[in-house]
């Protein structure tokens, strides 16, 4: 993971996290959403690998 990645996941928790503290129902949708996207990155991220 470079530098650019972890500072981007940083910030998207940092936002989250404070979605979380103002509005817990949004900070959790937000959540489950960032973490459908996550896993799909990394399935996907996966099969281009392997096709290469």
């Amino acid at each position: 993971m470079d530098t650019r990645t972890l500072l981007l996941l940083t910030v998207v928790a940092v936002i989250i996290a404070y979605a979380a503290y103002i509005n817990p129902p949004l900070g959790a949708a937000i959540a489950v959403a960032a973490a459908v996207v996550s896993v799909l990155y990394v399935i996907l991220r996966d099969d281009d690998n392997e096709s290469q």
